[in-house]
């Protein structure tokens, strides 16, 4: 049966089988990832033990600005100079302090994962 079609294939009765598809390939970010990977292989020095990291090149590993309000979409610096705080709920999402209490008014759950949330679940977070 497989020789009249070679792209079927057997598998487990608890396995998963794509059945069609609409040839829609969604993009993955995986140069990033390869970038990264190198980019930190290259920080180990030919004995195999880690260079020390200076601070400009920790600071450099990430973008400034990498907190952000995922309602509003404000970043860290935005958030503070309007006078708001930034929150972390129990399951450890963050958002800004205008908009998890507003969110949390219309629904009782974390705006990002859906997990059950209430006004009590959230606290502020200090960067």
């Amino acid at each position: 049966q497989n020789q009249q079609h070679p792209l079927v294939s057997r598998a487990a009765d608890n396995s998963a089988m794509l059945l069609a598809s609409d040839g829609y390939v969604e993009p993955r970010d995986s140069d990033g990832y390869v970038r990264d990977k190198v980019h930190l292989q290259s920080l180990i020095s030919d004995t195999g033990q880690p260079h020390v990291l200076s601070g400009s090149v920790l600071s450099s590993a990430w973008p400034a600005g990498t907190v952000r309000c995922p309602i509003c979409m404000d970043f860290y610096p935005q958030i503070v100079q309007s006078g708001r705080l930034i929150l972390s709920t129990l399951c450890g999402h963050v958002f800004c302090s205008q908009c998890l209490p507003f969110a949390l008014q219309s629904a009782s759950f974390c705006p990002t994962c859906r997990t059950d949330l209430t006004p009590g679940q959230y606290h502020p977070i200090y960067i």
